[in-house]
């Protein structure tokens, strides 16, 4: 019970992280984004850190608090339900243990790229997680939304 609990939160965090510039969520689809072309002037490998969340956070409360339940059942302690400071305890540590799983499945590597614009010839930076590197002087479209990507461009 213990082990398909655990399991099932760090595969509902791994399903949760996606850093491919070529994934886009539903609400990315059939709507109008602004565009920019240009070319790559320089990459560099960088390592993007993940963040915790709530949702780390909350799923991790959930399983810490059920887990919580069968330490020590009825019996007393200091006046109070063993099980009673079982969930309390497993709640907490359920909670810090799912944001910081949040966090280190979050962890990607990817590039900052020095883009020239070819609308302005100004250049911009943009890091994107992603284990594929575009090159020095390839082409590339810019697609901004919700989140920016930056992907190969033949045209």
């Amino acid at each position: 019970m213990k082990l398909a609990l655990s399991l099932f939160l760090v595969l509902f965090l791994v399903a949760c992280s996606s850093t491919n510039p070529t994934d886009v969520k539903q609400s990315d689809a059939q709507s109008i984004k602004k565009i920019e072309y240009g070319i790559i002037k320089s990459s560099t490998p960088v390592k993007v850190k993940g963040e915790g969340g709530i949702v780390g956070a909350a799923t991790g409360a959930m399983i810490g608090g059920l887990l919580g339940t069968a330490v020590c059942g009825e019996n007393e302690v200091a006046g109070t339900k063993c099980q009673d400071i079982g969930v309390v305890y497993g709640t907490i540590g359920g909670a810090a243990l799912g944001y910081v799983t949040q966090a280190f499945l979050g962890n990607h590597d990817g590039f900052q790229y020095i883009i020239t614009l070819d609308s302005t010839q100004k250049d911009i930076a943009i890091v994107q997680a992603n284990d594929t590197v575009l090159s020095n002087g390839e082409r590339i479209v810019i697609i901004y939304g919700e989140n920016v990507r930056v992907l190969p461009y033949e045209g």
